[in-house]
């Protein structure tokens, strides 16, 4: 902040321009815990995107109005991080492709979710989304604690306030 100052303070009084940063050069820096944050925010908001998405299948899903609801956010969120990972000049990894672990909804989860019986649907996917919306929370959390990039820290507190908010939507959806 006090380079911009004296930077902004040459300019005005002549005295030098500052310097401009060549076309190209990533204008943000990630550090290792925020490079893991986004590698895990990605697929994770996909495959919840694939699961919210199975309830336009399900007119009569109680489910669906809370799909309706998270989506928008879930598409914001991966707008946002991708276009730090892009000013950071990162390549978007797909390091957790295919892997079970928390948080991350299998392709074999949302194919056992859309051949569900309509009985069955609206108790499997709200096992997956509150998985998600859990795991998400601890992911943010990690970010928080460790993570140096202002805009991944914004967005983590924000991850851990909305999916607080989803998952007491989805028990209000699931009464």
């Amino acid at each position: 902040m006090r380079a911009l100052l004296i930077a902004v303070l040459l300019a005005v009084t002549a005295c030098g321009v500052p310097a401009e940063v060549p076309a190209g050069t990533p204008q943000v820096t990630l550090s290792a815990t925020d490079l893991a944050f986004a590698d895990l925010l990605i697929p994770q908001n996909e495959s919840a995107l694939a699961a919210l998405a199975l309830t336009a299948s399900r007119p009569d899903s109680a489910l669906r109005p809370l799909a309706e609801q998270v989506e928008a956010r879930y598409r914001d969120e991966l707008a946002q991080v991708r276009a730090v990972l892009a000013e950071a000049g990162k390549p978007e990894s797909d390091q957790h492709e295919g892997h079970d672990m928390p948080g991350m909804i299998t392709a074999a989860e949302l194919a056992a979710a859309a051949h569900a019986d309509p009985a069955a649907f609206d108790g499997q996917l709200a096992t997956l989304l509150r998985g998600q919306f859990e795991e998400a929370r601890t992911v943010a959390r990690a970010e928080r604690e460790a993570g140096t990039s202002a805009a991944l820290l914004e967005l983590s507190t924000r991850i851990d306030s909305t999916r607080a908010e989803f998952l007491a939507l989805l028990k209000d959806a699931q009464r």
